[in-house]
């Protein structure tokens, strides 16, 4: 009698969760205003435990604004292992000199570059992530 494979999943340490989101370039920011969700691809760059992204005036810049607790995930599918990473925080349009500074040493490129001249920041209030290894057949 043979089992259906079962996969194994692992609950990612918090340092192992900013290394694979360093090794990213483009994630998903979801966003809430007024109880409807959206979910918006970005370019990032992960640095100082923290995530930065660009973006230009219109919905997304408005909803960061407007409701700055944000979700933002960056996953892999891979034939070994898949994994997925969540980081929970707040969103903060940057404005200060020292800010945009830093955040323009994350280097930073855009997948478009099409007028993203608006830099935001995510400071995480929870980082979570998980790998998921397919079965054996037993």
């Amino acid at each position: 009698m043979s089992t259906q494979p079962q996969p194994s999943q692992t609950v990612l340490a918090e340092e192992e969760c900013w290394e694979l989101l360093a090794g990213q370039k483009i994630g998903r920011l979801a966003t809430s205003v007024a109880g409807e969700p959206e979910i918006f691809p970005v370019s990032f760059a992960a640095a100082d435990q923290r995530i930065f992204l660009r973006t230009k005036p219109g919905t997304k810049l408005a909803e960061v604004t407007i409701s700055p607790r944000v979700a933002f995930e960056v996953d892999e599918i891979g034939d070994t292992s898949s994994w997925s990473v969540v980081v929970k925080g707040r969103a903060q349009v940057l404005e200060r000199d020292a800010d945009l500074d830093e955040a323009r040493a994350t280097g930073l490129v855009s997948y478009l570059e099409d007028g993203k001249t608006v830099w935001v920041r995510i400071t995480p209030s929870e980082v979570s992530g998980r790998r998921l290894v397919p079965g054996e057949q037993r």
